[in-house]
């Protein structure tokens, strides 16, 4: 799916958008635009009013509340100016402010959305390692699969590479990542790569176990390949530090998708420095 361009339409769910006012916001509200006009959905914004943040008494909290749910409304506003100029109706899309902690709030929202779309701060040097403190916090805990996306990585409308790439660490591989991988290379009419980083720590078993990967992916694919002949499926196992792998390939695909074999409230280094430095959307899914 070129982002400039609708696709093929679908079953229609709702994509969550969070809007905080910056330019990474409003770079997922514009991602999430073109992902609505390609499957039918329906574009939910919301922002959330961090209540942790007020100091003082109750009267200057319930002041101070009141004052940044009104900064909300702009912020909604912004993001609801740039549905319409898209043309998406008006019935489509819903908005609100909400009061809590945002990771947190976003998080149990999603269990009513079919996909959450999240953007980015850039950062550099050791904030890396605390990357998107709000935007991981909801992605650990979402309920559907997560689209993370930074203004400063990727300030252009993606889609032209026609490339979709998935990152499988561990068996077997779920099927309900390679789907929603299937679903999204459907949409862009894009090629499918399946990667599978070995570890270069292992040394000289590094070869053995890349070609056991590969032999297994292989295996595994078979059917997938059968059921989705529409798609072109490539096999990619290197042998490299996985977050220097993955972050090469987001250079070369219009979306990442991680598979993710434990639940998300594992997450660990390896899924937050590819996020914190992936070179194009990166999706997060179990």
């Amino acid at each position: 799916m070129s982002e400039s361009e609708p696709g093929a339409g679908g079953t229609r769910g709702r994509i969550l958008v969070g809007v905080d006012g910056s330019e990474d916001g409003l770079r997922a509200v514009r991602y999430a635009m073109r992902e609505a006009k390609a499957s039918g959905a329906d574009v939910w914004i919301v922002n959330v009013v961090d209540d942790m943040m007020t100091v003082g008494g109750l009267w200057e909290l319930v002041s101070t509340v009141e004052a940044l749910r009104k900064v909300g409304e702009e912020y909604l506003d912004e993001a609801r100016q740039i549905l319409e100029v898209a043309h998406i109706p008006a019935e489509r899309i819903t908005s609100e402010v909400m009061v809590g902690p945002p990771g947190p709030v976003l998080a149990d929202l999603s269990e009513k959305a079919s996909l959450m779309v999240l953007g980015r701060r850039s950062m550099s040097g050791l904030e890396r390692m605390f990357v998107g403190s709000t935007s991981l916090a909801a992605a650990v805990s979402a309920k559907c699969p997560v689209i993370v996306i930074s203004a400063a990585s990727t300030p252009h409308v993606t889609g032209g590479l026609r490339k979709v790439a998935v990152a499988v660490s561990a068996w077997p591989v779920h099927d309900s990542v390679m789907e929603w991988a299937a679903k999204e290379a459907t949409l862009r009419k894009a090629e499918l790569r399946v990667v599978h980083v070995v570890p270069d720590t292992l040394g000289m078993e590094a070869p053995r176990f890349a070609a056991e990967a590969t032999a297994e992916l292989e295996r595994h694919l078979g059917a997938f390949r059968a059921s989705h002949p529409e798609i072109s499926v490539s096999i990619d196992v290197q042998v490299d530090d996985p977050v220097n792998a993955l972050v090469e390939v987001s250079k070369e695909v219009d979306l990442l998708i991680l598979g993710l074999h434990h639940h998300r409230a594992a997450l660990g280094g390896s899924v937050r420095g590819v996020v914190a430095n992936a070179h194009c959307p990166v999706g997060l899914t179990d």
